[in-house]
This record gives structure tokens, C-alpha cells and sequence, in this order.
């Protein structure tokens, strides 16, 4: 067999390769130097770590108004803070009712309050 059809029997068997599965086989991988592969783990952890610490923002709507709960968080805090400065929050409970466009807090089961958005 000389090179010329070495060379067509892999074009063929490449060409049936695709009809069969419907997509062309794959390259392989050029292989990574140590500081690209330094740097992919690194990226991948970074990507991993903001991932792990993502938090949602989440919003209240009802009847045209809208609020964020994180601020209502805080603003119930606020509020807590006025009257008792020094207590140290153990337990927080946010009740919202937006039918009110109100939000109820309970702190340390034995506090609570109205704030209003």
C-alpha cells in the first residue's frame, strides 16, 4: 500500500467516523505547561470561591411597591439598635406583609418591632 492510499483509507474511515456518530471526532488537547495549569486551578478556585459566597438578593413586590429584604434587614437592626445599643443579636426572625407594607422583627425572642417600606 503506498501513502497516497494510507491517506484515503483514514479520510474514509474519518468521513464514516462522522456519518455514524453525526459530529467529527475530536482533536485531543494540546497539553498545558505546569504555570498553565498553575493558573486554570487558580482561576477555578477563584471562580469556585465567589461562587460558594454568592448570595441572592431578594426582593418583596405587592401592588406596585418593591423592597429588598436585605434592607429591611438592616433597617429592623437600625431600629433594634436604638433602643438597646450593647445587646448583642443571637436570633433575628424578619415577618414581612406587604399587604401592610410592613416588616415585624422578633430578636432575641424577646424584642420586636414595626419598620415600614
Amino acid at each position: 500500500m503506498d501513502e497516497n492510499n494510507v491517506v484515503e483509507v483514514a479520510e474514509e474511515q474519518e468521513v464514516a467516523q462522522e456519518t455514524v456518530s453525526g459530529k467529527k471526532p475530536r482533536k485531543p488537547r494540546r497539553k498545558m505547561t505546569p504555570e498553565e495549569r498553575e493558573e486554570s486551578a487558580r482561576k477555578r478556585a477563584e471562580r469556585k470561591a465567589q461562587a460558594e459566597s454568592m448570595k441572592p438578593v431578594v426582593y418583596v413586590q405587592f401592588e406596585g411597591a418593591e423592597a429588598v429584604i436585605d434592607d429591611l434587614v438592616e433597617a429592623a437592626k437600625a431600629d433594634f439598635r436604638k433602643e438597646k445599643k450593647r445587646a448583642q443579636i443571637i436570633e433575628f426572625k424578619l415577618y414581612v406583609k406587604p399587604e401592610e407594607r410592613a416588616a415585624y422583627y422578633v430578636i432575641n425572642g424577646a424584642y420586636d418591632g414595626k419598620i415600614e417600606f
